[in-house]
Order: C-alpha cells, then structure tokens, then sequence
C-alpha cells in the first residue's frame, strides 16, 4: 500500500498536472490545437510546467536549501513556490504566444493563480499541494466537457475516483492531515473558477 500511495504522488506530482491536462486537450479537441504538432504541444508545456520547476528544486536540494525533493516542511517550500511560479509565468506566456487552445490558457491562468495563492497561504500553514493541482484539474475538466465536442463524461468520473485516490495516499503517508487535503483541493477549484474569469 504503502508503494502504491508513493506511486500515485509521484505519478500525479503537481508539477505533473498541467501535461496531463494538455494530453486531455488532444485527444478531446485535437483539433483546437490549429495544425500544431501534438508532440510540440507536449514538449511546450512539459519542459516548463516540469522539467525547468523540478531542476530547480533538484539544485535546491543539492545546495541545502531543501532537505528533501519532496519538501515536508512548508517553510521551506517558499523559494521552490518562488521558483515554480516564474516557471509558470513563463510558461503561461508561451502559450499565449504559440496559439494554444483557449482552454489551455483558462487552465494555466488558473493554476496561477493557484500557485500565488498557496504560495501566501504556505506562509502560515501547510496544505496539500498535490490536492491544489488534484482539484484544480476536476474544475478544469469540468469546463472541457462544456466545450469538448467528444462525450468525455466517463473522464470526469476517473478523474473524481482518482483525485480520492491521491487525497487517501497523501494521508496514509502521513504527508498531509485531512485539513491540509481539504484546503488544497478547494484552492486548486477556486483557483480555477477565478482564472476563467480573468482569463477573459
């Protein structure tokens, strides 16, 4: 059980979420993406969604700015947050600049927004967030199915067992208590609901 939670973490590592979701975008919309190459998409938004983020806090680690990859402590989480949202700054503005789906832009707008929150909360408590890009990729999904031509319902249904099934690993590592789970899942939806409205 205990592999299998560890699993999940890293398969659904925050950092993780916005490929996920533009993988969902091609095979839903493919044909949102205007003729761009579905590996070019990829590669856009997994080398600065992930690649660049997770360097960052490998040499973080190396340096002994942080005591472990994972990050624990949630004090110790502000220069990876720091770091993580000039990534993200920068990877929203390459997309805007690629012609990537409206869709696309919602999401990453809202997990900017995400991310600034948990970055001032993190300040002063310790949330999940693993639960913050959980929640904010069921509200994201939930706005692909309003526009998705191809009938994704089923999508949405894995997606709420699997955000559980991460939520239940987070707790049976002891990483995060329920509260923590809770406050990060409603920041990642809130995040979301408000980057739609500042996207437009």
């Amino acid at each position: 059980m205990k592999i299998f939670s560890k699993i999940l973490s890293y398969c659904f590592h925050p950092l993780t979420i916005p490929t996920w979701m533009v993988l969902l975008l091609l095979y839903s919309n493919p044909f949102l993406f205007a003729g761009m190459p579905s590996g070019l998409a990829i590669a856009i938004v997994w080398v600065n969604t992930f690649m660049f983020p997770a360097i960052s806090i490998l040499m973080m680690r190396k340096l002994g700015l942080v005591d472990s990859i994972e990050v624990p402590d949630h004090k110790q989480r502000i220069i990876p947050l720091v770091a993580t949202i000039i990534f993200y700054v920068w990877a929203y503005l390459a997309l805007r600049k690629t012609n990537f789906p409206y869709l696309m832009g919602v999401f990453m707008m809202g997990t900017l927004v995400s991310i600034f929150i948990s970055f001032f909360i993190n300040v002063f408590y310790k949330l999940s967030l693993h639960m913050v890009g959980m929640g904010g990729a069921l509200t994201a999904v939930l706005f692909i199915i309003l526009f998705s031509q191809t009938d994704i319902s089923y999508i949405f249904l894995a997606l709420v067992v699997l955000t559980g099934a991460v939520a239940s690993a987070r707790l049976y590592l002891d990483a995060h208590t329920l509260q923590e789970v809770y406050a990060g899942f409603m920041v990642g939806m809130f995040g979301q609901v408000l980057g739609l409205f500042l996207y437009q």
